[in-house]
């Protein structure tokens, strides 16, 4: 039975309703947030530059032009270099933004919410 003020009457019940749509709250954040994460990497020369999603997919790519002068074995291996480094950059700010949700395995810690 559910009263007018949305309660259940059983405060253990309550509690722990009012915990979990906390931590529903919370989740969606995150997972928003881990939506949001973008890797970007450029080349040395700056001619070219890569941005991937959060898991890795390659979602921006540009060529300067100037980069045409290179040969077709020197701009692909620019390419994936930069992709590498792009997806390394991501899988750091996916870290950032999930650590505060996991534990330590090192120091047996256990996860944290904020």
């Amino acid at each position: 039975m559910v009263l007018r003020d949305g309660s259940s009457g059983d405060p253990d019940l309550d509690r722990l309703m009012a915990e979990f749509k906390a931590n529903s709250r919370e989740l969606s954040d995150v997972m928003e947030q881990v939506g949001e994460v973008r890797g970007q990497a450029t080349s040395a020369d700056d001619k070219i530059r890569v941005q991937v999603s959060s898991s890795g997919q390659l979602t921006s790519l540009r060529i300067d032009p100037r980069a045409m002068k290179l040969g077709s074995q020197e701009l692909a291996d620019a390419i994936m270099d930069a992709a590498r480094r792009a997806t390394e950059d991501a899988a750091r700010r996916l870290m950032d933004v999930t650590r505060p949700y996991l534990g330590d395995d090192r120091q047996g810690d256990q996860p944290r919410r904020r």
